[in-house]
């Protein structure tokens, strides 16, 4: 068998037939990813009438944990970027629109991949997946805030549970093909995908005109309350389109199939009934800073580094530029280089709060702490909500030994993000230095259970609740996070 191929499919091409049901409707759902675009098109004008008239026989728990195995099959074949920089201000955006949503059956949660097509996809569960040749392709928030509405809104109203189901009557000429085709792989491979797609019963694989126009509704609503504009949605659409014709690195049936007209029509007319949104506090880390990370990502170091050269040269008071330089040679390990840049960057935008971040961070592991202090202050200052730059503050001030400064930092930026472990392995380490073990066992033990470290986690939470026994309420709070443990 092909080396790459995912276990699931393995095991349903075997001879021996050992997939169960469920491997083969995870077959057909990687084959219904694949196929799925950014906003799937099709939709037809439906103004009336109730949401969703299908019945979904597809549990909840089903779902949930047909999701977990999605999830580890698109992790053996994609690389999920891990840049907390990134992922702070992806979760940041999304939960403002989730908060915006109705009530999902699911914790719904982002992820990015590492991959230069413009994408984006709920799988089920409740992940969202988006690429980085997205985030690269978007011009604003609003356009970024219009992807993920229309995401959650299948997430919301679990239109995928409803593909599931649609899914069960694919014959097997049109499985077998799908099948072949991701096998193959490459162009080759997608020809056979698409072939055998077109001439089965392609549409079952795909987000109905009924699950696409009620998530086109349920998105400008998500965008209208949370304060973002939701035209934005309808100039993202016109783009994908316009692109389409002309970029082979779009998703071929974007560029004929007719549906992208139809829905920027239905889209405009629904838009003449909302009020203008509120103005919304924007991300502290801007999306022009984000698209530059994501562009490091997708190009590597090495390539990074050549490009920024070369807009160096021509423009050497591009301080975006020098700040793309500094990145990619902090990547590489010219710490030296990196400072200069900096500095530089620094100098052409004296009020960016991204660079002085990195500045401050660079300075601090330099060892010139003062130094990075005093950056990463100006960046709290300037940035007000970023998170990162609380996280590092607090590093620099427990260098200083400032240890009730560096406890204040990291609790706000604990407050300000979920995506930050190490926040609670730096507070064990600082309660540490002050001597207060039973604090110090506690978030010792909060950052091992989110490692997914369960026998550390729970020495540390059993430590914590011997020392608190003089204090019931943080018994308590104790024995909520060490139940699940001792299962």
């Amino acid at each position: 068998m092909r080396r790459g191929v995912p276990l699931f499919l393995r095991r349903l091409l075997s001879p021996s037939g050992v997939a169960s049901v469920w491997e083969r409707r995870l077959a057909i759902l990687f084959v219904i990813i694949g196929s799925f675009s950014l906003f799937p098109v099709g939709v037809s004008v439906r103004e009336n009438g109730p949401y969703w008239n299908e019945a979904v026989a597809f549990s909840v728990e089903q779902e949930r944990e047909l999701g977990e195995k999605v999830y580890q099959a698109i992790q053996s074949q994609m690389e999920i970027v891990q840049v907390p920089s990134i992922q702070v201000y992806i979760d940041s955006l999304g939960e403002r629109l989730v908060s915006s949503a109705s009530t999902s059956e699911f914790p719904i949660r982002f992820f990015i991949i590492k991959r230069s097509e413009p994408n984006a996809f709920a799988i089920p569960g409740g992940r969202i997946f988006v690429t980085t040749g997205l985030i690269r392709l978007v011009d604003s928030e609003d356009e970024l805030a219009a992807v993920l509405s229309h995401e959650i809104a299948h997430v919301v109203r679990r239109h995928i549970a409803q593909r599931i189901e649609a899914s069960k009557r694919l014959n097997i000429a049109t499985l077998a093909g799908a099948l072949a085709g991701i096998l193959i792989g490459g162009s080759g491979g997608g020809a056979i995908m698409a072939g055998s797609l077109a001439l089965g019963e392609s549409e079952k694989l795909r987000y109905t005109r009924e699950n696409e126009s009620e998530s086109d509704r349920l998105a400008l609503s998500y965008m209208d309350r949370a304060g973002y504009e939701g035209s934005e949605m309808v100039s993202f659409l016109k783009k994908i389109y316009r692109e389409s014709h002309h970029d082979t690195a779009f998703p071929p049936y974007l560029s004929t199939h007719p549906g992208i007209p139809s829905r920027i029509s239905y889209l405009e007319t629904l838009m003449g009934g909302l009020a203008r949104p509120v103005e919304v506090p924007r991300s502290s880390v801007g999306l022009k800073d984000i698209k530059l990370r994501v562009f490091l990502v997708e190009k590597g170091p090495l390539e990074s580094l050549n490009y920024f050269d070369r807009i160096i040269n021509t423009q050497p008071n591009n301080g975006d530029a020098f700040f793309g330089r500094a990145l990619a040679e902090k990547e590489i390990g010219r710490v030296k280089e990196s400072i200069e840049d900096l500095k530089r960057a620094h100098e052409l935008k004296p009020s960016d709060p991204q660079i002085l971040k990195e500045l401050g961070l660079a300075f601090l592991r330099s060892g010139r702490i003062n130094e990075g202090v005093r950056a990463l202050e100006r960046s709290v200052v300037l940035s007000g909500r970023d998170p990162e730059s609380l996280h590092y503050l607090g590093q620099g001030y427990k260098a200083q030994k400032k240890f009730d400064l560096a406890i204040e930092s990291y609790v706000k930026a604990r407050a300000l993000s979920s995506d930050l472990p190490e926040l609670d392995r730096d507070l064990g380490s600082v309660y540490k230095e002050k001597g207060e073990m039973g604090q110090s066992h506690f978030y010792y033990g909060l950052y091992f259970k989110r490692k997914g470290e369960i026998k550390y986690a729970r020495f540390h939470f059993e430590k914590a609740l011997e020392l608190s026994a003089q204090d019931p309420q943080r018994q308590e709070e104790i024995q909520r996070e060490l139940e699940p443990l001792r299962k």
